[in-house]
């Protein structure tokens, strides 16, 4: 009983996080990289592993996924048998690079003792050297005296996309400010959204180092850097109230 209680919880919040009704839409699931249909199966074999993570995946096309992994469980030739090939699933090939994507970076962040540098409003912006979509190299010389903003996503995050629009219009009206996006993905896998927004901020790809700085308070994050280089807001998350914080921020850092 405590086990399929624990389970029912399990899902009801993974499905609120992906707006997902339950009973209403059936929703697939990846285990240690390999769909399912129903995973009750398995957590009633195999138990609730003390690593066992959680998470859940979508496409920037809305086709959506439940992740679990653990290296406590074992995916049995009987359960390969009833396991779901990805050819048959929307962008199945798609969900399961995202998946592998998020345990790797889960995985290096262990390695590194689950740690990242800290920042915190007052801070100097720590010196980096980020690569954009076409290749160029950006670093603080390049922000020195002027207002920076760097705006982390991924194409996976639904509200990342929805603010795009909006924050391209800030670029529009505040063309002396630095806006950076950022994202771990590859140049291929964000043009899939870049395009299609014409989200028109800088954007950094492949970042392996702002990306540490999100542990798991949410995407997306929004970073201000004032003229003297001070980091002068931090904002998770999204929201219209949240937005005019960070514009107003912004516009009272343009002032001379």
């Amino acid at each position: 009983m405590l086990k399929a209680l624990r389970f029912i919880t399990i899902i009801i919040a993974l499905t609120s996080v992906l707006g997902v009704k339950a009973d209403k839409k059936e929703f697939l699931s990846i285990v240690n990289g390999y769909f399912f249909k129903n995973v009750s199966q398995i957590f009633n074999d195999q138990g609730y592993p003390e690593d066992l993570q959680m998470f859940s995946i979508e496409t920037p096309d809305g086709n959506r996924a439940l992740g679990f992994y653990s290296t406590a469980i074992k995916i049995t030739n009987e359960l390969k048998a009833i396991s779901i090939s990805p050819d048959s699933i929307a962008e199945g090939e798609e969900l399961l690079r995202r998946f592998n994507d998020f345990i790797s970076r889960e995985k290096i962040k262990r390695e590194k003792g689950g740690e990242s540098e800290k920042i915190e409003v007052g801070d100097y912006f720590p010196e980096f050297s980020a690569t954009d979509i076409d290749g160029k190299i950006w670093s603080n010389k390049d922000i020195e005296g002027k207002v920076m903003v760097l705006n982390q996503w991924f194409t996976g995050c639904k509200p990342c996309r929805q603010e795009m629009p909006e924050l391209s219009e800030w670029k529009d009206e505040m063309p002396d400010v630095m806006f950076f996006s950022s994202t771990y993905e590859t140049p291929e896998v964000a043009r899939q959204v870049l395009d299609k927004v014409r989200f028109n901020w800088i954007p950094i790809v492949n970042d392996s180092q702002f990306c540490e700085w999100m542990g798991n308070k949410g995407y997306p994050m929004t970073i201000i850097i004032d003229k003297d280089g001070k980091i002068a807001l931090i904002e998770f998350g999204t929201s219209p109230e949240k937005r005019e914080t960070i514009k107003q921020t912004i516009k009272s850092l343009r002032k001379p």
